[in-house]
């Protein structure tokens, strides 16, 4: 039987704060749209109020998505990184 390779003590560090990171990742945009969905435009502003509207809040989203992405595939680029290789 084969023995299978180890990560190291760094690589196991990165996996986990890759992990972390993902769960992290999942928190932060539930809260965000839970948060922005009750938003509602102050008195007296015009109709086009960025927040205010259903695309201005999933633009909101989609900007948040794309930098915590951003943050999540450096992470993921040393998870893999490190990875136990085959000798």
């Amino acid at each position: 039987m084969e023995e299978r390779n180890q990560r190291s003590p760094g690589g196991k560090l990165a996996l986990w704060a890759f992990y972390a990171y993902c769960g992290y990742f999942l928190w932060i945009m539930a809260r965000y749209l839970w948060i922005v969905s009750g938003i509602e435009a102050p008195p007296g502003a015009t109709s086009d109020w960025s927040m205010a509207t259903a695309s201005g809040k999933w633009l909101g989203a989609l900007l948040g998505a794309t930098v915590m992405s951003a943050i999540g595939a450096v992470l993921g680029a040393v998870a893999w990184y490190t990875r136990p290789r085959r000798d």
